[in-house]
Protein backbone atom coordinates (compact mmCIF):
# COMPACT_ATOMS: atom_id res chain seq x y z
CA UNK A 1 0.00 0.00 0.00
CA UNK A 2 1.64 3.63 -0.86
CA UNK A 3 1.24 6.37 1.45
CA UNK A 4 1.69 9.92 1.51
CA UNK A 5 1.52 13.06 4.37
CA UNK A 6 1.37 17.08 3.51
CA UNK A 7 4.28 18.30 2.67
CA UNK A 8 5.97 22.06 2.48
CA UNK A 9 7.86 23.60 0.55
CA UNK A 10 9.67 26.29 3.25
CA UNK A 11 10.59 28.54 1.07
CA UNK A 12 7.97 29.27 -1.25
CA UNK A 13 5.47 29.19 1.60
CA UNK A 14 7.49 32.01 3.25
CA UNK A 15 7.98 34.09 0.38
CA UNK A 16 4.16 33.76 -0.54
CA UNK A 17 3.27 34.95 3.00
CA UNK A 18 4.66 38.72 1.90
CA UNK A 19 0.69 38.93 0.04
CA UNK A 20 -1.02 37.73 3.72
CA UNK A 21 -0.25 41.00 4.96
CA UNK A 22 -2.89 43.81 4.15
CA UNK A 23 -0.85 46.57 4.18
CA UNK A 24 2.87 47.42 3.94
CA UNK A 25 2.63 49.36 7.26
CA UNK A 26 1.26 45.81 9.49
CA UNK A 27 4.67 46.09 10.55
CA UNK A 28 4.09 49.58 12.50
CA UNK A 29 1.45 48.15 14.50
CA UNK A 30 3.28 44.37 14.77
CA UNK A 31 6.72 46.40 16.28
CA UNK A 32 4.12 48.05 18.70
CA UNK A 33 2.57 45.03 20.11
CA UNK A 34 6.27 43.55 20.39
CA UNK A 35 7.15 46.42 22.96
CA UNK A 36 3.79 46.12 25.15
CA UNK A 37 4.60 42.49 25.38
CA UNK A 38 7.66 43.07 26.42
CA UNK A 39 6.59 45.35 29.51
CA UNK A 40 8.11 48.35 27.66
CA UNK A 41 7.14 52.00 28.82
CA UNK A 42 7.48 53.64 25.60
CA UNK A 43 7.84 52.47 21.82
CA UNK A 44 9.50 54.97 19.70
CA UNK A 45 9.77 55.27 15.76
CA UNK A 46 12.19 57.16 14.38
CA UNK A 47 11.96 57.81 10.24
CA UNK A 48 14.58 59.29 8.08
CA UNK A 49 12.64 59.94 4.50
CA UNK A 50 16.23 60.69 3.19
CA UNK A 51 17.88 57.25 3.89
CA UNK A 52 14.16 55.83 4.21
CA UNK A 53 15.22 54.29 7.27
CA UNK A 54 13.56 53.63 10.18
CA UNK A 55 14.58 52.63 13.78
CA UNK A 56 12.13 51.58 16.61
CA UNK A 57 13.69 51.01 20.11
CA UNK A 58 11.93 50.42 23.07
CA UNK A 59 12.95 49.79 26.92
CA UNK A 60 11.25 46.24 27.40
CA UNK A 61 12.31 43.20 28.89
CA UNK A 62 14.56 42.63 25.48
CA UNK A 63 14.30 39.32 23.07
CA UNK A 64 16.71 37.03 24.84
CA UNK A 65 16.94 34.37 21.97
CA UNK A 66 17.33 35.86 18.50
CA UNK A 67 16.85 32.71 17.03
CA UNK A 68 13.21 32.59 18.39
CA UNK A 69 12.76 35.72 16.59
CA UNK A 70 13.72 34.24 13.53
CA UNK A 71 11.67 30.98 13.80
CA UNK A 72 7.94 31.25 12.13
CA UNK A 73 5.27 30.58 13.81
CA UNK A 74 7.00 30.16 16.93
CA UNK A 75 6.53 32.54 20.16
CA UNK A 76 9.46 33.66 22.41
CA UNK A 77 6.79 34.88 24.59
CA UNK A 78 6.27 33.64 28.54
CA UNK A 79 3.35 31.24 29.34
CA UNK A 80 1.14 33.90 30.44
CA UNK A 81 1.34 35.99 27.40
CA UNK A 82 0.74 32.92 25.00
CA UNK A 83 -2.25 32.03 27.01
CA UNK A 84 -3.61 35.45 27.17
CA UNK A 85 -2.92 36.88 23.72
CA UNK A 86 -2.35 34.07 21.75
CA UNK A 87 0.79 35.82 19.45
CA UNK A 88 0.85 33.97 16.34
CA UNK A 89 4.81 33.81 16.06
CA UNK A 90 4.58 35.58 12.28
CA UNK A 91 4.79 39.34 13.05
CA UNK A 92 8.66 39.84 12.59
CA UNK A 93 7.88 38.45 8.87
CA UNK A 94 6.08 41.54 8.65
CA UNK A 95 9.38 44.01 8.96
CA UNK A 96 11.18 41.24 6.79
CA UNK A 97 9.01 41.89 3.71
CA UNK A 98 9.13 45.91 4.62
CA UNK A 99 12.73 46.85 3.47
CA UNK A 100 15.71 45.74 2.20
CA UNK A 101 18.27 44.65 5.26
CA UNK A 102 17.08 45.08 8.77
CA UNK A 103 19.25 45.00 11.91
CA UNK A 104 18.42 43.87 15.32
CA UNK A 105 20.17 44.77 19.04
CA UNK A 106 18.78 43.13 21.97
CA UNK A 107 19.12 41.50 25.07
CA UNK A 108 20.30 37.76 23.15
CA UNK A 109 22.72 40.14 20.57
CA UNK A 110 22.90 41.44 17.54
CA UNK A 111 22.57 40.80 14.06
CA UNK A 112 22.83 43.05 10.64
CA UNK A 113 21.45 41.17 7.01
CA UNK A 114 19.71 41.91 4.23
CA UNK A 115 16.12 40.60 3.66
CA UNK A 116 16.83 38.97 0.78
CA UNK A 117 18.97 36.43 2.66
CA UNK A 118 16.66 35.90 5.49
CA UNK A 119 13.81 34.70 3.08
CA UNK A 120 16.44 32.68 1.40
CA UNK A 121 17.49 30.79 4.27
CA UNK A 122 21.03 31.76 4.77
CA UNK A 123 22.68 31.33 7.99
CA UNK A 124 23.23 34.60 10.04
CA UNK A 125 25.88 35.54 12.78
CA UNK A 126 24.99 36.41 15.92
CA UNK A 127 27.25 38.86 17.69
CA UNK A 128 27.28 39.30 21.25
CA UNK A 129 26.24 42.97 22.73
CA UNK A 130 27.00 44.78 25.93
CA UNK A 131 22.64 45.64 26.26
CA UNK A 132 22.05 48.52 27.79
CA UNK A 133 18.07 47.82 28.29
CA UNK A 134 17.00 49.48 25.27
CA UNK A 135 15.87 47.25 21.81
CA UNK A 136 16.65 48.76 18.99
CA UNK A 137 15.38 47.60 14.87
CA UNK A 138 16.83 49.50 12.11
CA UNK A 139 14.78 48.75 9.03
CA UNK A 140 16.79 49.97 6.06
CA UNK A 141 14.97 50.95 2.18
CA UNK A 142 12.03 50.95 4.58
CA UNK A 143 9.00 50.53 2.00
CA UNK A 144 6.08 52.91 3.23
CA UNK A 145 6.43 56.87 2.58
CA UNK A 146 6.72 59.00 5.73
CA UNK A 147 3.54 60.50 6.09
CA UNK A 148 1.91 56.89 5.24
CA UNK A 149 4.08 55.83 8.42
CA UNK A 150 3.30 58.90 10.89
CA UNK A 151 -0.80 58.83 9.84
CA UNK A 152 -1.00 54.82 10.34
CA UNK A 153 0.95 55.73 13.70
CA UNK A 154 -0.90 58.45 14.99
CA UNK A 155 -4.14 56.19 14.19
CA UNK A 156 -2.83 53.14 15.95
CA UNK A 157 -1.82 54.80 19.05
CA UNK A 158 -5.14 55.85 19.59
CA UNK A 159 -6.02 53.42 22.12
CA UNK A 160 -2.58 51.71 22.61
CA UNK A 161 -1.84 51.75 26.36
CA UNK A 162 1.92 52.86 26.01
CA UNK A 163 3.67 55.92 25.04
CA UNK A 164 4.41 56.01 20.88
CA UNK A 165 6.53 58.47 20.21
CA UNK A 166 7.42 59.27 16.31
CA UNK A 167 10.41 61.46 15.30
CA UNK A 168 10.66 62.57 19.14
CA UNK A 169 6.61 63.59 19.57
CA UNK A 170 5.08 61.95 21.86
CA UNK A 171 1.41 60.40 20.01
CA UNK A 172 -1.81 61.83 21.31
CA UNK A 173 -3.57 58.24 22.92
CA UNK A 174 -7.17 59.42 23.86
CA UNK A 175 -8.53 56.15 23.84
CA UNK A 176 -6.33 54.03 25.75
CA UNK A 177 -7.14 51.84 28.46
CA UNK A 178 -5.11 54.00 31.17
CA UNK A 179 -6.04 57.25 29.83
CA UNK A 180 -8.46 59.48 31.79
CA UNK A 181 -11.56 58.15 30.02
CA UNK A 182 -13.34 56.47 32.98
CA UNK A 183 -13.45 52.78 31.70
CA UNK A 184 -15.71 50.29 33.58
CA UNK A 185 -15.28 46.53 33.38
CA UNK A 186 -17.82 44.09 31.14
CA UNK A 187 -17.93 40.78 30.12
CA UNK A 188 -16.67 42.29 26.75
CA UNK A 189 -13.30 43.95 28.32
CA UNK A 190 -13.23 47.54 29.60
CA UNK A 191 -16.03 50.06 28.23
CA UNK A 192 -16.29 53.76 28.09
CA UNK A 193 -19.76 54.69 27.13
CA UNK A 194 -19.38 57.91 25.45
CA UNK A 195 -21.31 60.72 27.21
CA UNK A 196 -22.97 58.40 29.83
CA UNK A 197 -19.81 57.98 32.43
CA UNK A 198 -20.10 60.50 35.43
CA UNK A 199 -19.75 63.61 34.96
CA UNK A 200 -20.33 63.64 31.44
CA UNK A 201 -23.14 65.54 29.51
CA UNK A 202 -25.40 62.90 29.17
CA UNK A 203 -27.32 64.68 25.96
CA UNK A 204 -24.46 64.49 23.86
CA UNK A 205 -25.20 60.60 22.15
CA UNK A 206 -23.85 58.59 19.87
CA UNK A 207 -24.40 54.95 18.05
CA UNK A 208 -20.61 54.71 17.49
CA UNK A 209 -18.09 52.51 19.43
CA UNK A 210 -14.86 51.69 18.42
CA UNK A 211 -13.07 48.24 18.97
CA UNK A 212 -9.53 47.51 20.35
CA UNK A 213 -7.90 44.44 21.25
CA UNK A 214 -4.71 44.11 22.40
CA UNK A 215 -4.85 47.96 22.41
CA UNK A 216 -4.90 48.04 18.24
CA UNK A 217 -8.10 49.26 16.22
CA UNK A 218 -10.03 45.78 15.28
CA UNK A 219 -13.67 47.53 14.00
CA UNK A 220 -15.27 50.92 13.75
CA UNK A 221 -18.90 51.30 13.66
CA UNK A 222 -18.63 54.09 11.50
CA UNK A 223 -15.28 56.83 11.03
CA UNK A 224 -12.99 56.49 12.98
CA UNK A 225 -12.48 59.74 13.97
CA UNK A 226 -15.99 60.19 15.42
CA UNK A 227 -16.79 60.42 19.07
CA UNK A 228 -18.09 57.24 20.65
CA UNK A 229 -18.04 54.45 23.09
CA UNK A 230 -14.82 52.82 23.20
CA UNK A 231 -14.26 49.09 23.88
CA UNK A 232 -11.05 47.32 24.80
CA UNK A 233 -11.92 43.67 24.48
CA UNK A 234 -10.71 41.19 26.66
CA UNK A 235 -7.88 39.28 24.19
CA UNK A 236 -8.61 35.69 26.16
CA UNK A 237 -12.18 35.42 24.96
CA UNK A 238 -12.06 38.01 21.14
CA UNK A 239 -9.47 36.96 18.95
CA UNK A 240 -8.34 38.58 15.67
CA UNK A 241 -7.80 37.73 12.00
CA UNK A 242 -3.97 36.62 11.14
CA UNK A 243 -1.80 37.69 10.35
CA UNK A 244 -2.67 41.08 9.82
CA UNK A 245 -4.91 41.38 13.61
CA UNK A 246 -6.91 44.02 12.10
CA UNK A 247 -10.04 42.16 11.52
CA UNK A 248 -11.88 40.23 14.59
CA UNK A 249 -13.04 36.55 13.99
CA UNK A 250 -16.62 35.77 14.70
CA UNK A 251 -16.88 39.91 13.65
CA UNK A 252 -20.41 39.74 13.41
CA UNK A 253 -21.34 37.95 16.43
CA UNK A 254 -18.92 39.88 18.43
CA UNK A 255 -20.76 43.23 16.96
CA UNK A 256 -24.07 42.16 17.87
CA UNK A 257 -22.43 41.13 21.54
CA UNK A 258 -21.40 44.64 21.36
CA UNK A 259 -24.79 46.43 20.92
CA UNK A 260 -26.45 44.40 23.18
CA UNK A 261 -23.54 45.28 25.99
CA UNK A 262 -23.95 48.88 25.21
CA UNK A 263 -27.68 49.29 25.51
CA UNK A 264 -27.55 47.32 28.47
CA UNK A 265 -25.21 49.15 30.38
CA UNK A 266 -27.05 52.82 29.04
CA UNK A 267 -30.27 51.80 30.45
CA UNK A 268 -28.56 51.49 33.48
CA UNK A 269 -27.15 54.51 33.53
CA UNK A 270 -30.55 56.19 31.97
CA UNK A 271 -32.29 54.67 34.81
CA UNK A 272 -29.62 56.17 37.49
CA UNK A 273 -30.26 59.49 35.90
CA UNK A 274 -33.62 59.91 35.70
CA UNK A 275 -33.70 59.27 39.78
CA UNK A 276 -31.56 61.85 39.83
CA UNK A 277 -33.29 64.85 37.83
CA UNK A 278 -36.68 66.51 37.81
CA UNK A 279 -39.37 65.45 34.57
CA UNK A 280 -38.16 68.26 33.06
CA UNK A 281 -34.83 67.78 32.90
CA UNK A 282 -35.17 64.33 32.24
CA UNK A 283 -37.33 64.79 29.15
CA UNK A 284 -34.72 66.91 27.08
CA UNK A 285 -32.45 63.39 26.93
CA UNK A 286 -35.33 62.62 24.60
CA UNK A 287 -32.43 61.98 22.01
CA UNK A 288 -30.29 60.12 23.92
CA UNK A 289 -32.99 57.84 25.36
CA UNK A 290 -34.27 57.02 22.09
CA UNK A 291 -30.35 56.21 20.46
CA UNK A 292 -30.10 54.03 23.00
CA UNK A 293 -33.44 52.25 22.60
CA UNK A 294 -34.87 53.25 26.00
CA UNK A 295 -37.76 55.46 25.01
CA UNK A 296 -39.93 53.07 27.69
CA UNK A 297 -38.03 55.41 30.45
CA UNK A 298 -40.53 58.25 29.55
CA UNK A 299 -43.62 56.09 30.08
CA UNK A 300 -44.24 57.44 33.76
CA UNK A 301 -42.43 60.55 33.38
CA UNK A 302 -45.49 63.14 33.32
CA UNK A 303 -44.07 65.60 31.26
CA UNK A 304 -44.36 65.52 27.26
CA UNK A 305 -40.48 65.67 25.51
CA UNK A 306 -40.60 68.93 23.20
CA UNK A 307 -39.38 66.26 19.94
CA UNK A 308 -43.01 64.19 20.06
CA UNK A 309 -45.17 67.51 19.52
CA UNK A 310 -45.48 70.17 17.32
CA UNK A 311 -48.06 73.17 16.37
CA UNK A 312 -49.39 74.23 12.81
CA UNK A 313 -46.81 77.10 12.43
CA UNK A 314 -49.21 78.46 9.64
CA UNK A 315 -51.55 78.13 6.46
CA UNK A 316 -51.00 74.34 6.39
CA UNK A 317 -50.60 73.52 2.57
CA UNK A 318 -49.25 70.81 0.71
CA UNK A 319 -45.57 69.90 1.58
CA UNK A 320 -44.04 68.32 -1.47
CA UNK A 321 -40.31 67.79 -0.81
CA UNK A 322 -40.11 70.19 1.62
CA UNK A 323 -41.68 70.55 5.81
CA UNK A 324 -43.07 73.69 6.28
CA UNK A 325 -46.34 72.86 7.90
CA UNK A 326 -45.19 71.94 11.65
CA UNK A 327 -42.85 73.44 14.16
CA UNK A 328 -41.29 72.26 17.42
CA UNK A 329 -43.06 73.02 20.57
CA UNK A 330 -41.01 75.66 22.30
CA UNK A 331 -42.18 74.45 25.86
CA UNK A 332 -42.35 70.88 27.00
CA UNK A 333 -46.27 69.92 28.21
CA UNK A 334 -47.62 68.71 30.60
CA UNK A 335 -49.87 65.88 31.62
CA UNK A 336 -51.79 67.22 33.72
CA UNK A 337 -52.49 70.23 30.81
CA UNK A 338 -53.30 66.93 28.63
CA UNK A 339 -55.55 65.64 31.17
CA UNK A 340 -57.39 68.94 31.71
CA UNK A 341 -58.08 69.71 27.93
CA UNK A 342 -55.83 72.88 28.30
CA UNK A 343 -53.64 71.40 25.84
CA UNK A 344 -55.39 68.61 23.15
CA UNK A 345 -52.66 66.38 20.99
CA UNK A 346 -53.96 64.91 17.90
CA UNK A 347 -53.05 62.01 15.91
CA UNK A 348 -53.10 63.71 12.19
CA UNK A 349 -51.31 62.15 9.26
CA UNK A 350 -49.65 64.30 6.21
CA UNK A 351 -51.95 66.75 4.76
CA UNK A 352 -51.07 64.92 1.25
CA UNK A 353 -52.94 61.80 2.88
CA UNK A 354 -56.16 63.38 4.83
CA UNK A 355 -56.63 66.46 3.05
CA UNK A 356 -56.74 70.11 3.82
CA UNK A 357 -59.78 69.84 5.62
CA UNK A 358 -58.75 68.25 8.84
CA UNK A 359 -55.50 70.46 9.27
CA UNK A 360 -57.38 73.39 8.66
CA UNK A 361 -59.61 72.02 11.98
CA UNK A 362 -56.91 71.62 13.69
CA UNK A 363 -55.09 74.09 13.25
CA UNK A 364 -58.35 77.01 14.26
CA UNK A 365 -58.75 74.49 17.14
CA UNK A 366 -54.73 75.08 17.81
CA UNK A 367 -54.99 71.37 18.27
CA UNK A 368 -51.02 69.98 18.96
CA UNK A 369 -50.02 67.36 16.50
CA UNK A 370 -48.22 64.22 17.82
CA UNK A 371 -45.06 63.16 15.99
CA UNK A 372 -44.31 59.39 16.45
CA UNK A 373 -41.61 58.15 18.45
CA UNK A 374 -42.84 57.59 21.79
CA UNK A 375 -42.80 53.53 23.54
CA UNK A 376 -46.46 52.18 22.65
CA UNK A 377 -47.58 52.02 26.38
CA UNK A 378 -46.67 56.00 26.54
CA UNK A 379 -49.28 57.86 29.00
CA UNK A 380 -50.37 59.50 26.17
CA UNK A 381 -51.56 57.28 23.69
CA UNK A 382 -54.75 57.11 25.95
CA UNK A 383 -55.71 61.07 25.28
CA UNK A 384 -54.51 61.41 21.88
CA UNK A 385 -57.45 62.50 19.74
CA UNK A 386 -57.77 60.54 16.45
CA UNK A 387 -58.14 63.17 13.15
CA UNK A 388 -57.51 61.04 11.07
CA UNK A 389 -60.09 58.56 10.80
CA UNK A 390 -63.75 60.04 11.98
CA UNK A 391 -65.63 61.81 9.33
CA UNK A 392 -65.73 65.49 9.22
CA UNK A 393 -68.34 67.43 8.12
CA UNK A 394 -68.21 70.92 5.52
CA UNK A 395 -70.98 73.58 6.32
CA UNK A 396 -71.48 76.49 4.22
CA UNK A 397 -72.83 79.23 5.49
CA UNK A 398 -74.42 82.48 3.75
CA UNK A 399 -73.21 81.26 0.44
CA UNK A 400 -73.00 84.28 -1.86
CA UNK A 401 -72.09 83.03 -5.52
CA UNK A 402 -69.77 80.42 -7.16
CA UNK A 403 -67.12 81.32 -10.00
CA UNK A 404 -64.51 78.73 -11.54
CA UNK A 405 -60.99 79.41 -11.09
CA UNK A 406 -58.40 78.90 -14.19
CA UNK A 407 -54.54 79.14 -13.34
CA UNK A 408 -51.91 77.56 -15.12
CA UNK A 409 -51.35 74.79 -12.54
CA UNK A 410 -54.73 74.37 -10.68
CA UNK A 411 -58.23 74.86 -11.54
CA UNK A 412 -61.83 74.74 -10.01
CA UNK A 413 -65.19 75.43 -8.66
CA UNK A 414 -65.36 78.84 -6.36
CA UNK A 415 -67.89 79.02 -3.49
CA UNK A 416 -68.26 82.23 -2.15
CA UNK A 417 -69.54 82.62 1.32
CA UNK A 418 -69.66 84.17 4.28
CA UNK A 419 -67.94 81.60 6.39
CA UNK A 420 -67.91 78.11 6.75
CA UNK A 421 -68.24 75.53 9.11
CA UNK A 422 -65.90 72.34 9.77
CA UNK A 423 -67.31 69.57 12.75
CA UNK A 424 -64.95 66.61 13.64
CA UNK A 425 -65.49 64.38 16.69
CA UNK A 426 -68.28 66.16 18.15
CA UNK A 427 -66.43 69.68 17.79
CA UNK A 428 -66.74 72.29 15.31
CA UNK A 429 -65.14 75.16 14.43
CA UNK A 430 -66.22 78.36 12.02
CA UNK A 431 -63.64 80.04 9.68
CA UNK A 432 -64.03 83.49 7.96
CA UNK A 433 -60.98 84.46 7.35
CA UNK A 434 -58.78 81.61 5.28
CA UNK A 435 -60.21 79.71 2.28
CA UNK A 436 -59.89 75.83 2.44
CA UNK A 437 -59.72 73.29 -0.80
CA UNK A 438 -62.29 70.62 -0.88
CA UNK A 439 -60.69 67.46 -2.10
CA UNK A 440 -63.73 65.74 -1.88
CA UNK A 441 -65.81 67.84 -4.15
CA UNK A 442 -62.55 69.12 -6.24
CA UNK A 443 -63.80 72.92 -4.96
CA UNK A 444 -62.35 76.38 -3.49
CA UNK A 445 -64.23 77.04 -0.32
CA UNK A 446 -63.96 81.21 0.47
CA UNK A 447 -64.91 82.77 3.06
CA UNK A 448 -65.39 86.65 3.83
CA UNK A 449 -62.41 87.79 4.96
CA UNK A 450 -59.76 85.44 2.54
CA UNK A 451 -57.60 88.33 0.41
CA UNK A 452 -54.90 86.14 -0.49
CA UNK A 453 -54.05 82.90 -2.73
CA UNK A 454 -53.09 80.45 -0.52
CA UNK A 455 -55.07 78.19 -0.99
CA UNK A 456 -53.76 76.82 -4.17
CA UNK A 457 -51.42 75.42 -2.07
CA UNK A 458 -53.62 73.11 -0.50
CA UNK A 459 -54.87 72.04 -4.31
CA UNK A 460 -51.34 71.28 -5.69
CA UNK A 461 -47.59 71.38 -4.17
CA UNK A 462 -46.62 72.28 -7.66
CA UNK A 463 -43.72 69.61 -7.92
CA UNK A 464 -44.23 67.37 -11.04
CA UNK A 465 -43.26 64.10 -12.04
CA UNK A 466 -39.98 64.24 -11.74
CA UNK A 467 -39.88 66.27 -8.74
CA UNK A 468 -39.02 69.46 -9.82
CA UNK A 469 -40.75 72.50 -8.32
CA UNK A 470 -42.74 74.81 -10.39
CA UNK A 471 -41.84 78.00 -9.15
CA UNK A 472 -43.35 80.18 -11.53
CA UNK A 473 -46.58 78.48 -11.84
CA UNK A 474 -46.90 78.14 -7.77
CA UNK A 475 -46.36 82.48 -8.19
CA UNK A 476 -48.55 82.91 -10.68
CA UNK A 477 -51.28 80.65 -9.13
CA UNK A 478 -51.34 82.28 -5.77
CA UNK A 479 -51.76 85.76 -7.57
CA UNK A 480 -54.60 84.81 -9.69
CA UNK A 481 -55.89 83.34 -7.04
CA UNK A 482 -55.90 86.39 -5.69
CA UNK A 483 -57.23 88.60 -8.38
CA UNK A 484 -60.28 86.52 -8.64
CA UNK A 485 -60.82 86.73 -4.74
CA UNK A 486 -61.05 90.33 -5.42
CA UNK A 487 -62.50 90.50 -8.49
CA UNK A 488 -65.61 88.30 -7.33
CA UNK A 489 -66.02 89.98 -3.57
CA UNK A 490 -65.67 93.59 -3.84
CA UNK A 491 -68.57 95.83 -3.88
CA UNK A 492 -66.83 99.02 -6.02
CA UNK A 493 -63.90 99.62 -8.51
CA UNK A 494 -62.14 101.86 -6.18
CA UNK A 495 -62.10 99.23 -3.50
CA UNK A 496 -60.83 96.81 -5.51
CA UNK A 497 -58.43 98.66 -7.26
CA UNK A 498 -56.83 99.83 -3.62
CA UNK A 499 -57.15 95.81 -2.66
CA UNK A 500 -54.98 94.99 -5.58
CA UNK A 501 -52.09 98.07 -5.30
CA UNK A 502 -49.15 96.86 -3.50
CA UNK A 503 -47.17 98.90 -0.73
CA UNK A 504 -44.79 101.72 -1.61
CA UNK A 505 -42.97 102.13 1.27
CA UNK A 506 -39.75 101.59 -0.27
CA UNK A 507 -39.98 104.35 -2.14
CA UNK A 508 -40.52 107.56 -0.45
CA UNK A 509 -40.83 109.65 -4.04
CA UNK A 510 -44.74 108.53 -3.84
CA UNK A 511 -45.32 109.35 0.04
CA UNK A 512 -48.38 112.22 -0.04
CA UNK A 513 -49.04 112.15 -3.37
CA UNK A 514 -51.91 112.03 -5.74
CA UNK A 515 -52.17 109.81 -9.13
CA UNK A 516 -55.13 109.20 -11.75
CA UNK A 517 -54.46 105.91 -13.50
CA UNK A 518 -55.89 105.38 -16.31
CA UNK A 519 -57.04 101.00 -17.05
CA UNK A 520 -57.24 99.90 -20.43
CA UNK A 521 -60.33 97.32 -21.48
CA UNK A 522 -57.82 94.18 -21.00
CA UNK A 523 -56.75 95.62 -17.22
CA UNK A 524 -53.15 97.30 -18.29
CA UNK A 525 -52.43 99.90 -17.29
CA UNK A 526 -52.74 102.47 -20.12
CA UNK A 527 -51.33 105.80 -18.38
CA UNK A 528 -50.34 107.52 -14.62
CA UNK A 529 -49.93 111.04 -14.13
CA UNK A 530 -49.62 112.90 -10.61
CA UNK A 531 -52.75 114.91 -10.17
Amino acid sequence: MNTTQLLVNPEKLINNLRFSFTQSTTVLGELMQNARRAGATFVSFEYSQDARTLTVCDDGCGIACLTTLLTVAESGWDVDVIERECPFGIGFLSAIFACDAISVDSKGGRFSVDTAELLAFQPIAIEPVDWQGITRLTLTQFKPESDRVESQLRRLARGFPIEVRFNGVSLDRPRAVNSTLPFIETELGELYLYGLSQGEDWLQQSEYFHLYLQGLPVYHSHHERDPGHVIHLDSSHFFARLPDRDKLIDEAQVIAEVKHVLQREARQRLEVIKNQLSAVAFVQGYNTLKTYRCLDLLNDVPVLPQQVLAIIQDYPIREGCSSVNLATVSQPVSRSDVENGLVKVADLDDLDEVGALRWMFAWHRDYRVFRPGLDAKHWLFSYLVDLNGPAITLDIVNETHRAYFAGQWVSGQAVFCEQYRLTLNGESVDIDNDAVYDEDQDRFIVPSRETSGLVVCQASSYYDEWDTFMESAKEADEWDFQNFVVANTADKPADALQRLLPKFGSCPALFSRTFQIVLGNSGDVVTVAEM
